[in-house]
């Protein structure tokens, strides 16, 4: 049994719409990661013109309330959950078969011939697949596809591969080198690609980046409103606490940043907020440092801290957590790295440091001038409301859903020899 649930929803009719299956590897609901955030907003904003069909591949148990969420904007959602017992047989079924291993999780044969049937059976005009993890699932299917790499995998997997033990690094650069393999091998089975930065898709290694669209994420910049209340927390870190390049900004934080905020006098209270903080991350709670863990609602965190601190080094995509605390109107410090996902102003509309003096430095200028906090804070949601709003994003989405495949025949075989290269 792989427990496909299965909720039929009447078929909402529109005159411009188009059939589209959007298939995902994690059900887009309740939204504690950044996949989900990407997915659920996607979806909103294509079922606004079109009818959205849902295939969701999950490996936990999808709560009912999750489901009743995306039944808003889904004409029908299929979610397929891969027993735990199917794992190790998947995992070494894709190592046979050369796939990396962050495929072969979210690869499982009978599920697949099922969701084959299902999408020949509902007829889409269009496969929306969300990451290279679920390419597998459509790649061969004659439809038009769009496949939202979002992230680039293999660059991730070369990052833990330099910060790994050294036992583990032979396995995360082998791992890296499938990735990179599989990322440039799977582009020419797709009409349509997108990723969420510039940066990304300059370090993707496919044959025509051109054809990649950057289509960042987005921030309802309605909800992520700042309002006035009391600030308890000088520093404000969030994030999914369970990942490694947050587990180590949080570390980077506490251990390297605020000994240098010590040294200048300042005692400073810190909040760490996010769902499933590992034991890294536990184990930085003290006195003046709080580790929360998951909340309800975190704007509660950024309404009650004073400047927003993302030590990131390492990692992929953009951190929405920036975009999110910017339009709190939060003043944000942040790494060159992280930025250049965003494009915002240094010095203006957020700060940069690449090193703790740096960060010591904005931390100090920025609790001890409120006049240049408030400019700060106000200038980035001015930032983040020109340039990072769902509905600006969505409709560069759709507009990209909505062409034809860019690629000839001509083309395909010139993909298709390059791919070799």
């Amino acid at each position: 049994m792989n427990g496909h649930q299965i909720v039929p929803l009447p078929s909402k009719q529109r005159n411009d719409s188009v059939k589209i299956v959007v298939l995902t590897s994690r059900f887009p609901f309740p939204v504690e990661k950044g996949d989900k955030l990407r997915a659920y907003n996607h979806i909103r904003g294509l079922a606004e013109r079109h009818e959205v069909h849902l295939i969701s591949i999950t490996h936990q148990h999808v709560d009912p309330a999750a489901i009743t969420e995306l039944e808003k904007y889904c004409a029908g959602i299929h979610i397929f959950r891969i027993p735990s017992y199917r794992l190790p047989w998947n995992l070494a079924q894709a190592a046979f078969e050369g796939l990396p291993l962050q495929v072969g999780y979210f690869l499982d044969q009978s599920i697949k011939q099922k969701i084959q049937y299902l999408i020949l059976k509902t007829e889409p005009e269009h496969i929306f697949t969300q990451l290279i993890r679920t390419s597998e699932y459509v790649r061969a299917l004659p439809f038009s596809k769009t496949l939202d790499y979002m992230d680039v995998f293999s660059v991730g997997m070369a990052q833990r591969a330099k910060a790994g033990s050294f036992l583990a690094r032979p396995f995360f650069r082998y791992e890296s080198t499938l990735l990179a393999r599989y990322e440039k091998d799977i582009y020419r089975d797709f009409d349509h690609h997108c990723i969420i930065s510039g940066q990304d898709r300059d370090r993707l290694k496919v044959p025509y980046t051109e054809n990649i669209h950057v289509i960042p994420n987005g921030v309802d910049t309605h909800y992520f409103s700042r309002k006035e209340t009391e600030t308890p927390y000088d520093l404000l870190f969030v994030g999914n606490m369970g990942y490694l390049p947050n587990i180590e900004a949080a570390e980077y934080l506490v251990r390297k940043i605020l000994p240098l905020c010590r040294s200048r006098g300042m005692q400073v209270n810190v909040l760490i907020a996010g769902a499933r903080p590992d034991r890294r991350v536990l184990r930085l709670a003290s006195r003046h440092v709080k580790v929360s863990g998951w909340m309800e609602d975190i704007r509660y965190a950024y309404n009650r801290s004073k400047v927003f601190v993302a030590p990131i080094f390492s990692g992929m995509g953009q951190q929405n957590k920036i975009l999110e605390a910017m339009s709190m109107e939060m003043p944000s410090i942040t790494s060159t790295m992280v930025n250049n996902a965003i494009g915002a102003r240094p010095g203006g509309e957020i700060f940069i440091a690449d090193d703790p003096a740096g960060y010591a430095g904005h931390i100090y200028m920025l609790l001890e001038d409120n006049a240049q906090a408030e400019r700060t804070g106000k200038a980035a949601r001015v930032f983040i409301t020109e340039n990072y709003t769902w509905s600006r994003h969505l409709e560069m989405l759709n507009e990209l859903i909505a062409r034809r495949s860019i690629l000839s025949e001509s083309t395909n075989r010139i993909i298709s020899g390059s791919a070799n290269i």
